[in-house]
């Protein structure tokens, strides 16, 4: 199963460009977001990113991946509200 933090962060360093970047805005520190990275890397069995100088650039396969994974992180997030106002309309 993927961990749903990790998609996060995932979604992070696509749409930062930049592991520092994504760490910040994840409140991790960059080497935390690498080994989330690099574990995603390992169990989808696909490269997400490539060096590209003193940066990263996501590969066609992120990209494609980065659309389902961003889909189910805001139905996540869709039920989240829901499930609190469903709770507090019951009380």
């Amino acid at each position: 199963m993927v961990d749903l933090g990790v998609l996060k962060t995932f979604l992070a360093v696509i749409d930062s460009g930049s592991v520092v970047a994504a760490a910040r805005e994840r409140g991790y520190s960059p080497a935390a977001v690498s080994r989330q990275i690099g574990w995603l890397q390992r169990r989808m069995g696909v490269r997400f990113f490539e060096p590209d100088g003193r940066s990263i650039r996501p590969t066609s396969d992120a990209l494609e991946f980065a659309v389902r994974a961003r889909e189910l992180v805001d139905e996540v997030n869709r039920f989240e509200r829901y499930s609190s106002r469903f709770g507090a309309a019951r009380r």
